[in-house]
C-alpha cells in the first residue's frame, strides 16, 4: 500500500503548470527512446514531460488507496493536484455546446491505433504503417500550437469525445465527489457530483446509436457518431444511471460469441469486425484482450447486479495472467500473453 501511496504522488508530482497530467514522464532521460530523445524533446513545451493527457483513471486510484488504507493523511496530500486536473479537463477541454471532454491525439484515449479513428486521418491509415508517422507529426502540430483548444478547433484538427475517455472522467468526477464529502467539504463534493451527472447525461445522450445499442466517439468537427464497434462501446455499462433497458443491450453485445464473448473476453474488437487482428501487433487495440478494461467493465457489472458475470471476466482474467504473466494484452482466443512484460496496467487482475 505504501508502495502505491508513493507512486501516485509521484505522478500528481508532475503535473504541469496548466493542471494537465502528463501521459509520459521520463525522470531518467537516459532510459527514453532515441524517438524520445531527438523528436519530442524538441517539441514538448516541458523537456521529458508531455502535455498530452490519458482517461484520468488517477482519481479511481487515488479512490482505491484511501479506502483500502482508510489513510486521511493520503486523501489531504493527493486532493489538491486531482482537483487542478480535473478542473483542467473542465475547462479546457470541454469545448463548444457538449458536455463532453475532447481528447487531440488518439494516444490520449490509451487505444492508440483504434480502428474507429483511422477515418480521421485520411490517405495516412491506408499506407501500411502509417497511422505511426500521422500521429508523430500531428503530435507536432499541435505542440508547435502549444496544445491550444482554438487552434486545434479552428485548423480542424483531430477532436474527438470518446467514450472510454468521458466514461472515465465521469467515474473519476464521482470518486471526487465521494473523497470530498470524506473530507467535510461539501461544497467541492455536490459540484463534482453535480459534474459528474451533466457528464454521464452527456454520453447517454451524445453517444448512443438507437439502431445498435451501442455507444460511440463523436467527431467533433462535425457532431457525427464515429460507427465502428470496439470495447469503448460497451464502457457506459460502468455508469451508474445508464437506464436497464440499454444495459441489457450492452450485455448482450458483451456476451454474444460472435462479438465479444470469447474463451478470453474481452476482446478490444469484436470478433465480427472486419478489423479484428488479434495475432499482429503491428497496430494495438486491433482484437486483443487487456486487463484494465476488463477491470473496468467488471466493476460494472457489479455495480448493476451482474456479479456472476463480473466474476468469470475476473476468472478469465486472472488466468491469463497465471499463465503468462503481467503482460501488455493477451490473444482472446488462445489467452497467450503479448507486448510488453510486466506491465502494470494487468496487475488490475488481483483486484478483480
Amino acid at each position: 500500500m505504501e508502495l502505491a501511496r508513493e507512486e501516485i504522488l509521484t505522478l500528481l508530482g508532475n503535473i504541469l503548470p496548466d493542471g494537465g497530467l502528463p501521459h509520459l514522464t521520463f525522470h531518467d532521460p537516459s532510459r527514453a527512446s532515441l524517438i524520445i530523445r531527438l523528436f519530442r524533446r524538441s517539441i514538448w513545451p516541458y523537456p521529458y514531460r508531455s502535455s498530452l493527457v490519458q482517461p484520468p483513471v488517477v482519481a479511481l486510484a487515488v479512490r482505491e488507496i484511501w479506502q483500502t488504507g482508510e489513510d486521511a493523511g493520503f486523501l489531504k496530500e493527493a486532493l489538491p493536484s486531482l482537483e487542478r486536473h480535473f478542473e483542467w479537463l473542465a475547462t479546457t477541454r470541454t469545448i463548444g455546446n457538449s458536455g463532453l471532454v475532447s481528447i487531440f491525439s488518439p494516444w490520449e484515449s490509451g487505444q492508440d491505433h483504434k480502428p474507429g479513428f483511422d477515418r480521421l486521418w485520411g490517405v495516412f491509415a491506408k499506407i501500411p504503417l502509417g497511422l505511426y508517422p500521422a500521429l508523430y507529426l500531428a503530435e507536432m502540430a499541435i505542440s508547435c500550437r502549444r496544445y491550444d483548444p482554438q487552434q486545434i478547433v479552428k485548423r480542424g484538427w483531430f477532436n474527438v469525445r470518446e467514450v472510454l475517455f468521458n466514461t472515465v472522467y465521469a467515474l473519476g468526477l464521482e470518486a471526487l465527489a465521494t473523497m470530498f464529502s470524506a473530507t467535510g467539504d461539501r461544497a467541492k463534493a455536490e459540484r463534482f457530483r453535480s459534474r459528474c451527472e451533466s457528464v454521464e447525461k452527456a454520453i447517454l445522450e451524445e453517444c448512443y446509436d438507437p439502431a445498435s445499442g451501442l455507444y460511440f466517439d463523436v467527431d467533433a468537427r462535425t457532431g457525427e457518431l464515429i460507427r465502428e464497434p470496439s470495447i469503448s462501446c460497451l464502457l457506459p455499462v460502468a455508469l451508474r444511471t445508464i437506464p436497464a433497458p440499454r444495459l441489457e443491450a450492452l450485455i448482450a453485445h458483451l456476451t454474444n460469441p460472435d462479438e465479444f464473448w470469447l474463451p478470453y473476453p474481452v476482446p478490444s474488437l469484436p470478433k465480427n469486425s472486419r478489423y479484428f487482428t488479434p495475432a499482429d501487433h503491428r497496430y494495438l487495440w486491433r482484437g486483443p484482450t487487456w486487463i484494465n478494461t476488463n477491470w473496468l467493465i467488471s466493476e460494472g457489472l457489479r455495480r448493476h447486479g451482474r456479479p456472476h458475470l463480473a466474476d468469470e471476466i475476473a476468472r478469465k482474467s486472472r488466468e491469463l495472467v497465471q499463465r503468462s504473466g503481467f503482460r501488455e494484452f493477451f490473444n482472446p482466443i488462445t489467452g497467450e500473453g503479448e507486448g510488453e512484460k510486466d506491465f502494470s496496467g494487468s496487475a488490475l487482475a488481483a483486484i478483480m
